[in-house]
C-alpha cells in the first residue's frame, strides 16, 4: 500500500478518543489525519520520506517501546497522551523522546491551542476565529461519533453546531464548505441533511435535530436534556 503523508498521525486503539482527535484535524481544523490501532501498522506503511507534522501517542501495548520506535524514526512533534498508573510516566516519556505530553482529562480545544503554541498548528489570523468560537468541540466529535455520521456529513455538522439555534443557509454551508457560492438547485446539501436527521434522530431522540426552514437553510437544535446528556458524556 502506497503511503500518503498526513499532518497528523494518531496512535490509539481507543476509538472513541481516537476517532475524536480525527474529527478535530480533518473537520475543525482542515488538516489531514491517520488512525491507527497500533504503531506497527504505522511503521510498515510509513517510509520516513515525508512524516507527519505531529504524532500522538494514545493507548497502545508497551507504550514505552512505541514511543521509542516512532520518536527514533521519525522528525515529527510527538505528543504523548498522559496514562494514570502507566509505567510511561511523564518524566520517562520525555527520556524516550516525546516532545509534550498531555496531561488527561483534556479538551481537544486544549490540544489544538497546545499544537498552536508548540508546532505552529494554524498559527495564522485567519485561523483565529476558530479558537474564538462557542461551541464545544468535545460535543461536536462525540456526536458525529455517536450518529456515525461521514466525513462529509460531520462537515455540515460541525457549520450546523458553530451556530447552533440559528438558520443556515445553503449558501452559507457552501461556502464554509467548498469554498464557493452555492448553485440554486443543487440539492446536495438537502441530501446530507436528511441522512444527518435520521442518523441524529436514531441516536438521540429528538433531543438533538435538525430541521429544514423553507427557502432559508437549516438550523440544529439540542435541549436541556440533550445538553446534559453530552456534559454526561464527555464530562
Amino acid at each position: 500500500m502506497l503511503y500518503k503523508p498526513a499532518y497528523a498521525v494518531v496512535l490509539d486503539r481507543d476509538r472513541a478518543r481516537s476517532l475524536s482527535l480525527r474529527h478535530m484535524f480533518m473537520v475543525i481544523c482542515g488538516l489531514s489525519c491517520e488512525v491507527y490501532p497500533d504503531p506497527e501498522s504505522f511503521l510498515e506503511e510509513q517510509t520516513g520520506d515525508h512524516p507527519p507534522k505531529v504524532i500522538i501517542l494514545g493507548d497502545v501495548d508497551d507504550r514505552p517501546r512505541a514511543l521509542r520506535a516512532v520518536a527514533s524514526q521519525h522528525q515529527s512533534f510527538v505528543l504523548v497522551i498522559e496514562r494514570p498508573g502507566d509505567a510511561l510516566t511523564v518524566e520517562n516519556a520525555f527520556l524516550a523522546g516525546a516532545d509534550d505530553v498531555l496531561r488527561t482529562p483534556f479538551t481537544l480545544r486544549e490540544l489544538a491551542l497546545r499544537l498552536r503554541a508548540r508546532i505552529g498548528m494554524l498559527e495564522s489570523s485567519d485561523s483565529e476565529d476558530l479558537f474564538l468560537e462557542a461551541s464545544n468541540w468535545g460535543e461536536e466529535a462525540y456526536i458525529a461519533e455517536r450518529a456515525g455520521l461521514t466525513e462529509s456529513e460531520a462537515q455540515i455538522l460541525h457549520v450546523l453546531i458553530s451556530n447552533s439555534g440559528k438558520i443556515v443557509s445553503r449558501d452559507a454551508l457552501s461556502l464554509a464548505i467548498d469554498g464557493r457560492a452555492w448553485d440554486y438547485g443543487d440539492r446536495k446539501f438537502d441530501v446530507h441533511v436528511a441522512k444527518i436527521r435520521k442518523k441524529l434522530t436514531s441516536t438521540f431522540g429528538d433531543h438533538i435535530s435538525v430541521q429544514t426552514v423553507r427557502s432559508a437553510g437549516y438550523i440544529l437544535s439540542i435541549d436541556e436534556v440533550g445538553h446534559a446528556d453530552l456534559m454526561n458524556a464527555i464530562g
